[in-house]
């Protein structure tokens, strides 16, 4: 956090304290207030009685304006409890007016709370909170406009009911088409344009579920980096657009080897230039890297080299630390970033060594050993590998 916002938060603490559903919910429920005021300077203004009733809801009121402001963010038992209360506190204020156009007037203030409701509470209490204040209209209507015949109450009841329903549905609208926006958002700033697959930043999401269950479950994971062969000589000789059509049909090929041999539960990203990481439920054998060589094959007219390496996640023991810190030639800490980066480099490694063997080919280098306690802050892993070249591009430039 910055000194500005540091200063913000200084100057108004109680910005920072509540969210936006409690502060609008502090707001209306203190709509009656004026109504005691008014109810001082002119008696006659409410029914016979009425102002100890009106002292009581204002109370109440009082009672949940204080625990609004000391809970700060409400959850949404709170918020249905304290919505719904103050609704009634509203319905009965409206009632206790003695001018029927003054509770007409009051009236629509219940279309508060289910307008609140509809722009962060799920569906199901904003349906049940407008379903009462529609109730809640149409008595008050009843009461105020009864009178006049039930052709002037029914027209009442409309224009109260649609008082409380158009804003719900506008907001609901809004709140929908917002959320759809951020979810394509979501989806363009984990996804690499070109290839269509996730990238570093949706590679760190998918794994987090990844590694995750394979902790839940006690079953390994295999992690693959694979790197076009010779990709500078496509670029070279066919020029960037072919090079960015090669890279296209190399990503679709992935994908379609991965998800026929494991399913859908796994993850194929460009890491970055020529280079793809998969993470994926580990099979026995070769069969996985087999497929993928044999597919880029006859479906590309690239080869590949893959590095691969096995993942063996287990469970944090009981007291043991979530980062601990060691030597990092031999153990890796910190969050699901860095754990992803050193099995980067360990499969890196492997891919090298395939590369110096004469590429379109696969290299294991071995097992690593995570310990994960579920957070994605946290986590360390135990290397236990062949000792492999750092770099493969020792080999040539030319990959």
């Amino acid at each position: 956090m910055n000194v500005i916002d540091k200063s913000r938060r200084r100057a108004n603490p109680w910005r920072s304290r509540l969210d936006t559903r409690t502060t609008a919910v502090i707001v209306s429920a203190t709509g009656a207030v004026p109504l005691l005021a008014i109810a001082l300077v002119s008696p006659t203004f409410l029914r016979p009685n009425a102002l100890p009733i009106l002292i009581v809801v204002l109370t109440f009121t009082a009672v949940t304006v204080l625990f609004a402001a000391k809970v700060g963010r409400l959850s949404e038992r709170q918020f249905a409890v304290l919505g719904l209360g103050g609704m009634i506190g509203v319905a009965i204020s409206a009632y206790l007016i003695a001018d029927s156009s003054g509770t007409r007037a009051v009236t629509s203030m219940l279309a508060i709370v289910p307008a609140i409701a509809a722009s962060s509470s799920p569906p199901r209490v904003t349906a049940r909170l407008s379903a009462a204040s529609v109730v809640m209209v149409t008595a008050l209507s009843v009461v105020s406009v009864g009178s006049s015949g039930w052709a002037v109450t029914a027209v009442a009841i409309g224009a109260a009911a649609t008082t409380v329903l158009v804003p719900v549905a506008l907001i609901g609208g809004l709140r929908r088409t917002l959320s759809s926006v951020n979810e394509k958002l979501q989806r363009l700033a984990d996804t690499d344009p070109l290839t269509g697959l996730v990238n570093r930043r949706g590679l760190l999401s998918n794994a987090q579920v990844l590694v995750q269950e394979a902790c839940e479950r006690r079953e390994p994971l295999s992690a693959l980096v694979i790197d076009v062969d010779y990709f500078k000589t496509v670029n070279d000789t066919a020029g960037h657009t072919a090079g960015d059509r090669t890279l296209a049909a190399v990503a679709d090929t992935l994908a379609c080897a991965v998800h026929a041999a494991v399913g859908k539960n796994a993850v194929v990203a460009r890491t970055g230039g020529e280079e793809f990481l998969i993470l994926a439920p580990h099979r026995d054998g070769h069969e996985l890297t087999e497929r993928i060589l044999d597919r880029v094959r006859s479906d590309c007219t690239v080869t590949v080299s893959i590095g691969t390496v096995t993942l063996d996640v287990r469970p944090t023991a009981p007291g043991e630390p979530a980062l601990p810190t060691a030597n990092v030639s031999s153990r890796e800490s910190g969050g699901l970033d860095h754990v992803l980066d050193a099995v980067i480099r360990a499969a890196d490694a492997a891919l090298y060594r395939a590369k110096a063997d004469g590429r379109d080919r696969a290299f294991h280098a071995g097992t690593l050993t995570i310990t994960w306690s579920g957070s994605p802050r946290s986590g360390q892993m135990r290397t236990n590998r062949p000792k492999l070249p750092t770099s493969r591009h020792a080999a040539d430039g030319t990959r």
